[in-house]
């Protein structure tokens, strides 16, 4: 029964592993920065109407603090981290939100147990070989990889309190967007981005479409995961996200798969089936 709860989570895995090898195409036109404020745009605007006839409640603003943390300021930290030291170094690090996210789910009441700390280290361990490269490590690279864990854990974290304080989560997902689209949208007006001409160059392409099922129905699927088998249980399926989308790479986009892919591939399933022993 456990295996069967843990469905809306592996799907959220699958949507956010598709959206991330969709949103590459765009990055290498648009500044990343645009583009994360573009993802909450078309979200936002998605969501609105869904979440007014459904509601909110106090739980709104643990569901606002976590699009800040994960949204706003966790997605541009790896952006930046990518950028100043690849991603074989801000992958894994980043990737480390997940232990951190397990110890958070205890002060809200859930189990810690040693299966789900192996499991959360293993998957750092896999997302490190799936993404494996020539890279040089800069301390400011590593120090905003760490800050994106830290922020990704503190973000996952806020989702399970508004889901305990009663938020529904299409609205969980709604406030999100909306909250780090207001500062990414302040963000991009102090960096003088031209965001009108990045709608219209977005608006008719596929980039609405992966936004919300990126950010609202596999946020949302999480935030019902959360609900269902616990915070800790719902990263570390979440987790396999690397592993799906290297699979995805490989087909969509030709990429090719290594023996260290293919055995980073064998450690993050392990890990995943460890964590429900």
């Amino acid at each position: 029964m456990l295996i069967i709860n843990a469905a809306p989570a592996l799907s959220t895995a699958f949507i956010w592993a598709w959206a991330s090898v969709t949103y590459k195409d765009f990055m290498s036109r648009l500044n990343p920065l645009t583009v994360n404020f573009l993802r909450m745009l078309y979200t936002t605007i998605a969501l609105a109407i869904p979440a007014a006839l459904i509601g909110f409640n106090a739980g709104a603003m643990w569901g606002s603090l976590s699009g800040l943390l994960s949204l706003a300021l966790g997605d541009s930290m790896y952006l930046m981290a990518i950028n100043y030291t690849g991603v074989s170094v801000a992958a894994p690090i980043s990737y480390s939100y997940i232990p951190l996210s397990v110890l958070m789910a205890t002060l809200l009441g859930e189990p810690l147990t040693i299966l789900k700390v192996t499991s959360g280290l293993l998957i750092m361990l896999g997302v490190y070989m799936l993404s494996r490269e020539r890279t040089k490590v800069t301390l400011r690279g590593v120090t905003l990889a760490l800050g994106t864990a830290v922020a990704w854990a503190l973000g996952q974290t806020m989702i399970k309190v508004a889901d305990v304080n009663g938020l529904n989560p299409v609205s969980i997902a709604f406030i999100r967007v909306a909250t780090a689209g207001l500062v990414l949208l302040l963000v991009n007006h102090m960096m003088h981005n031209n965001l009108a001409t990045a709608i219209k160059a977005t608006i008719r392409t596929r980039l609405p479409l992966v936004a919300v099922l990126d950010l609202g129905i596999g946020v949302a699927l999480f935030a019902y995961s959360v609900n269902l088998i616990g915070l800790g249980l719902t990263v570390i399926v979440t987790g396999c996200m690397p592993l799906i989308a290297q699979v995805m790479a490989k087909f969509m986009v030709g990429e090719r798969i290594t023996v260290t892919k293919i055995t980073g591939a064998v450690v993050i399933v392990l890990a995943i089936t460890t964590a429900f022993l």
